[in-house]
């Protein structure tokens, strides 16, 4: 896959542009609120947390959106629904999906640093 089926690379460039000096902070924010989050998503579906998945999962899904990494929000999108309709049965798959994006995703934003 190229990086453009990953994260929408010409908005990342706006972004970068716009937010100039603020960028790298942003970035890295972003990557370490994303791994918290991570963590909170499997403790939830080992927990059978509906609603602690619903909402680290909607979470994760807002920052990604904002950092134009639009495979990793939707992965994510999937995973809150799953939580709304109060069950975190078969996630562990979508989890493991999220990880390995969220992985091409934090490689990929690294490299515009």
């Amino acid at each position: 896959m190229a990086n453009e089926d990953h994260v929408d690379i010409d908005s990342l460039n706006d972004l970068k542009d716009i937010m100039e000096s603020e960028y790298e902070m942003l970035i890295n924010t972003y990557l370490s609120d994303s791994e918290a989050r991570i963590v909170d998503i499997q403790a939830a579906i080992d927990s059978a947390d509906a609603d602690a998945l619903r909402k680290s999962a909607h979470s994760i899904k807002g920052s990604s959106s904002n950092v134009c990494a639009t495979a990793l929000a939707e992965i994510a999108r999937l995973l809150e629904n799953a939580g709304k309709e109060g069950t975190t049965n078969g996630m562990q798959a979508k989890l493991d999906e999220l990880k390995a994006e969220f992985a091409v995703v934090t490689e990929i934003l690294r490299g515009t640093l």
